[in-house]
């Protein structure tokens, strides 16, 4: 299956950085935010995540943490082993893959974005461990997934994002991927 980075990365790009402008439009969450006790948080992602059919993709290692409790099939765990850009101790899940890759704060770079695909084609359970920052990638998860996918992210200070991925959720991380600017 022909990888989709080409979509949104040019000829030559192996990085994509995020404007300034674009850092406030992204602060709000993209889909169903979850809030409460870690408790209240597991109960309620785990009522939500009872029916899914499509893949399932953690983006951050709170969350990712609190989804492993979970023992969820078909899952990939995006961790970079920083919570809050705070170092924190390492998430180990329950995989059948781990996969390394590289990605600079405030960027989605290429390498990630094609782990991420990879890892989502493979339809088992993979751990991607970034080395940087994870923080952008919940976008390359959303435009990645298949309809029907659900992508569940941490929003600092907020709580939990959980995003059942459509149309519309997904041409609005595309159009952000594309307005990133490219770099060599």
């Amino acid at each position: 299956m022909r990888s989709r980075s080409s979509e949104v990365f040019p000829s030559g790009a192996r990085i994509l950085r995020l404007k300034e402008d674009q850092r406030q439009l992204l602060k709000r969450p993209l889909g169903r935010l979850i809030r409460g006790t870690p408790d209240e948080v597991r109960r309620k992602l785990e009522a939500i995540l009872a029916g899914r059919k499509g893949p399932l993709i953690v983006v951050g290692d709170v969350v990712s943490s609190t989804v492993s409790m979970l023992s969820p099939e078909r899952v990939v765990y995006v961790t970079d082993g920083r919570t809050m850009r705070e170092a924190t101790s390492e998430v180990r899940p329950e995989v059948d893959l781990v996969v390394r890759c590289r990605n600079e704060p405030g960027t989605i770079s290429k390498e990630a974005f094609e782990a991420i695909g990879d890892a989502i084609r493979s339809k088992k359970r993979v751990h991607v461990v970034v080395e940087g920052e994870e923080d952008l990638l919940a976008l390359a998860a959303v435009h990645l997934s298949p309809l029907g996918g659900i992508v569940v992210y941490g929003q600092p200070g907020e709580g939990v994002v959980v995003v059942e991925v459509n149309e519309e959720v997904r041409a609005f991380a595309e159009s952000v991927l594309r307005s990133m600017v490219p770099e060599p």
